[in-house]
């Protein structure tokens, strides 16, 4: 009976314990977010829809969305923010870009959904990693040994430079050329098809501006169909048109980053304005280009392809 009851007690004791523990923890809170993006339709809506849903799929965060009309601006979006007082804002897209550098510095912003370099804003741009392009390169052309890129400063020095840093780690020489107008553009990218190597060389088209892809994207396929040239960019279509390979967002892997961004920033405080490359991304693979490269692909690899050309 003592031993029971000093069981009792001992179970009791304990009990209390982790009630007193439990009260004295402190309350967590989810942080709001704003996530402001433009008001769009058919395709573009569903792309802000994806990265919403990835926003919302992070733990701690309670998501506040304001689509934004053509003719708003930051002035109105600022005193929708003043009522609504979020912990935090995500932008997306340029024209949440746009607003976002009107906004009061005294809210956390991150920046997503469009192409951007580092410029006192913090996000994450469309860009692909340098890194994924160069792993992604080993893994289904590994013969590949030398990558040629033409870009403009303005919108691509920062990533060519992250990309030159690492590609002596994955064994590749990586020469860039940069050009300021799509004269030069046109003229860079002549010089390259004269200079590359048959079946050993490897072209990046990033996403940049400076050559539209009307003048130059036929130009480079039709020369790297004839000399067995690997191509690879950040546009899906691409590989559909004949490119190698393409990298393209993973849009609620991007709203999980973006969110937890923004949530480090209101965790730690402010913190130096960064932007980074996007890292959250799907494959595509063209595998008539692939067979006419000599390349063979296993059911393991094939699986990983989120979307293969010509379609099945």
């Amino acid at each position: 009976m003592r031993r029971s009851l000093c069981s009792r007690r001992t179970g009791l004791s304990a009990w209390t314990t982790l009630l007193a523990l439990w009260l004295m923890a402190p309350t967590v809170h989810a942080a709001t977010i704003a996530v402001i993006y433009p008001e769009t339709s058919g395709a573009y809506s569903q792309v802000f829809e994806s990265i919403i849903a990835g926003v919302q799929q992070t733990p701690g965060v309670r998501v506040l969305p304001r689509a934004l009309a053509s003719a708003v601006q930051s002035d109105e979006v600022q005193a929708w923010l003043n009522g609504e007082r979020p912990d935090a804002v995500i932008a997306l897209g340029q024209r949440g870009y746009n607003i976002a550098k009107g906004l009061a510095a005294d809210t956390p912003v991150v920046v997503g959904a469009t192409l951007m370099a580092p410029d006192g804003v913090s996000g994450i741009s469309l860009t692909a990693d340098p890194e994924q392009f160069l792993r992604r390169l080993g893994e289904l052309t590994p013969r590949v040994k030398r990558v040629f890129v033409v870009y403009s400063e303005k919108h691509n020095g920062w990533l060519v430079r992250r990309a030159e840093r690492l590609a002596e780690r994955y064994g590749i020489q990586l020469l860039a050329s940069e050009a300021a107008d799509m004269r030069t553009a046109v003229k860079n990218y002549l010089d390259v098809l004269d200079a590359v190597r048959e079946q050993q060389d490897a072209i990046w088209l990033p996403l940049d501006i400076v050559a539209p892809d009307k003048t130059v994207l036929p130009l480079i396929l039709e020369a790297a169909w004839k000399k067995r040239l690997v191509v690879f960019s950040d546009n899906p279509s691409h590989a559909e048109k004949g490119a190698l390979f393409s990298l393209y967002p993973d849009h609620e892997g991007m709203g999980r980053r973006l969110a937890n961004m923004a949530l480090g920033m209101v965790q730690n405080g402010r913190t130096e304005p960064g932007v980074e490359p996007l890292r959250d991304l799907k494959i595509a693979v063209n595998l008539r280009t692939a067979s006419h490269l000599g390349m063979l692909y296993t059911p393991g690899q094939e699986r990983d392809f989120a979307l293969v050309f010509p379609s099945r």
